[in-house]
């Protein structure tokens, strides 16, 4: 069609040719938009970074029920010990008797290696354990809700880029018909048949349609600006927008399904997921009322060099073990305090749930509706185009023979040129509504490509099947 290749000019003029090289422009069409936001744009960064400190988290939480084993080199200075000059002079004081004691030995170095493992503390380790694990599926369907976002973002902007382009090209187009007729009236002014007003009359209805392109054009850069944003694209980047609204044979997709059956959001799965992390971490608070009980090990090696230096002084090796119960008696409320907190934070998240499975609801049942308006007002927008292309051209045909005005020539001009808006905005509307309704569900839509005069009359999206 004129528009299609019309449009796909103007998108390469758009970007900056002169300094970048062919090889550097970027053709997509909307599902290579779509690939590349998901794979490169910041929110999927993001994202992906939520995920992976949630895997963080989740070793974090594992770390209390494994052996701790920590190891330490020190090396200890004694400048003075409170043992000099005790038990008289002759050398046999009690200094000289603790010289090889940590006491009184003034260099020692001590190595020490102990292990702890954790035997029983009340379900804390466990419920905390699965607390983290909660947390990290949250994280992880968020990321898949971050996707559908994106996903619906990125087809917004697109279609969005592609409206613009197409208002560009209706603009650029009616300047032409209007400078075009200028001209034939300037011919039958010069032989006479057209009086001066009707010179004037078209000159201005010209001129008036050259600050429209310019609007246009305005609009269009500003909207490849966003799909560029959304992409991760340089600004300068030239951008050739493959996809169009428009399809060569005249169809659209429509829905086939009579019901598209229930939501299946990931964003509903990470509310569930938050109130399971919520009770877990309730029973973590309530762990802290229990006993823990623990079993320690330390093994240790002693030298007390006389210089600094441990190397071939004697090392004195040490090793024991202890099991060790501990229990609270009182902690001044605090226990009390996180299980107020934690019962807060678990029937905010429930409330939360419900909402959220509220909202979905809302938003199947008004995209569903979306769908059916703008395709029943994209039907009928085609056919004004029709009627306002065929009064554009018998305005046409009146006035070349003599009998209507140049007014009736602009007017219906301007009447032709809102019908090919109209269509274009309510085909993009369309579009728009389809990727709102896959957001809304959670799902891609069956759809199949229909005629639009053959739906146009076909409510509540209830097609035959293919």
């Amino acid at each position: 069609m004129r528009y299609t290749m019309m449009f796909s000019v103007l998108v390469g003029l758009a970007g900056p040719a002169a300094a970048q090289a062919p090889t550097d422009t970027v053709r997509l069409t909307i599902d290579d938009a779509v690939h590349r936001a998901l794979e490169q744009g910041v929110d999927m960064r993001l994202a992906r970074a939520a995920v992976l400190s949630a895997n963080g988290q989740v070793r974090e939480a594992f770390s209390p029920a494994l052996p701790q084993v920590t190891g330490s080199l020190t090396y200890t200075r004694q400048f003075a010990s409170i043992y000099s000059g005790l038990g008289g002079s002759g050398g046999g004081g009690l200094d000289t008797l603790f010289k090889n004691t940590p006491f009184g030995a003034p260099n020692a170095w001590n190595l020490q290696l102990q292990a702890t493992q954790l035997l029983w503390s009340g379900g804390k380790v466990g419920a905390a354990l699965a607390a983290a694990q909660s947390f990290r599926q949250v994280a992880s369907l968020q990321q898949a809700e971050t996707e559908a976002d994106v996903t619906f973002q990125v087809k917004q902007a697109y279609w969005n880029a592609a409206l613009q382009g197409r208002l560009l090209t209706i603009a650029v187009d009616n300047l032409e018909q209007a400078q075009q007729h200028l001209r034939e009236v300037q011919l039958y002014q010069q032989a006479g048949t057209r009086a001066e007003y009707d010179l004037l009359r078209a000159q201005v209805d010209a001129a008036n349609q050259e600050p429209a392109v310019v609007a246009a054009r305005n609009g269009y850069d500003i909207a490849r600006l966003e799909v560029k944003r959304l992409l991760n694209l340089p600004a300068d980047q030239p951008l050739v927008l493959m996809t169009t609204l428009d399809s060569p044979d005249a169809t659209i997709p429509v829905v086939v399904a009579d019901s598209l059956g229930g939501p299946d959001r990931p964003g509903l799965a990470a509310a569930d997921a938050t109130v399971r992390e919520e009770e877990q971490l309730l029973k973590v608070a309530r762990a802290d009322r229990w006993p823990t009980l623990s079993v320690t090990t330390t093994y240790n090696e002693q030298a007390f060099p006389s210089n600094v230096s441990p190397v071939g002084a004697q090392f004195l090796r040490g090793w024991n073990g202890e099991v060790k119960l501990s229990f609270p008696i009182f902690v001044g409320f605090r226990t009390a305090g996180k299980v107020e907190q934690a019962r807060a934070g678990l029937a905010r998240a429930q409330a939360q749930r419900d909402q959220a499975y509220r909202q979905v609801d809302l938003q199947v049942a008004q995209a569903r509706a979306e769908v059916d308006r703008a395709r029943a007002l994209l039907a009928a927008r085609r056919q004004t185009v029709r009627q306002g292309q065929r009064a554009l051209h018998l305005a046409g045909v009146r006035y070349t023979n003599g009998m209507a005005t140049q007014l009736d020539v602009s007017d219906a001009r301007v009447a032709a040129l809102q019908a090919q808006v109209n269509e274009v905005q309510a085909t993009r509307d369309y579009f728009v509504a389809l990727a709102q309704l896959e957001r809304a569900l959670g799902r891609a839509v069956p759809v199949v490509q229909r005629p639009i005069e053959q739906v146009a009359a076909a409510p509540n999206m209830k097609e035959a099947q293919p």
